[in-house]
């Protein structure tokens, strides 16, 4: 078996370990995120830590038949190996892509609802009016570098249609 193969195979399970611990870190934080009215909400295998678990499991088990197929001295054993491998890291990725972007979702979700209202009226008739309280960004300016190539980037990356 090629060596440089074989040496690829601690890599990738250095790579599982952290992104194992990281994505059930995730599910835990959206896991404990607070919601709103927790008293409806049910704890099942649909629940973020449960399905993290659940996936987390599932990508340790692939990584084991990938190992598995990886050591056969058979060219399908290898390929099943090389392959098994690469679609896991691309799950974990994704898992994790995923993650960060529910969890990101959430919190622009509670960000958006600690606008302040002020609602004006009787019961029959409520107005809201809604104003953010942030104030506006300042514009920082930057040393233009004096080289040709980066006038011409800078250019056209400002260039307003």
């Amino acid at each position: 078996m090629n060596e440089i193969l074989l040496l690829l195979l601690p890599v990738v399970g250095v790579f599982a370990v952290g992104c194992s611990i990281a994505l059930i870190a995730l599910g835990r934080m959206i896991d404990r995120f607070p919601a709103g009215d927790e008293s409806k909400r049910e704890h099942s295998l649909s629940s973020p830590v449960e399905s993290t678990r659940i996936a987390v499991v599932i990508f340790w088990v692939l990584f084991i038949v990938g190992i598995w197929g990886f050591m056969q001295e058979t060219r399908f054993g290898l390929i099943l190996g090389i392959t098994t491998l690469f679609a896991i890291c691309l799950f974990m990725f994704t898992a994790l892509g995923f993650s960060f972007a529910v969890l990101s979702t959430m919190r622009a979700r509670r960000n958006r609802a600690e606008i302040p209202v002020l609602q004006v009226g009787t019961a029959d008739e409520i107005v809201t009016i809604s104003q953010r309280v942030s104030e506006p960004t300042s514009v920082v300016k930057r040393k233009r570098q004096e080289n040709f190539l980066t006038g011409i980037m800078m250019d056209t990356m400002l260039k307003k249609d």
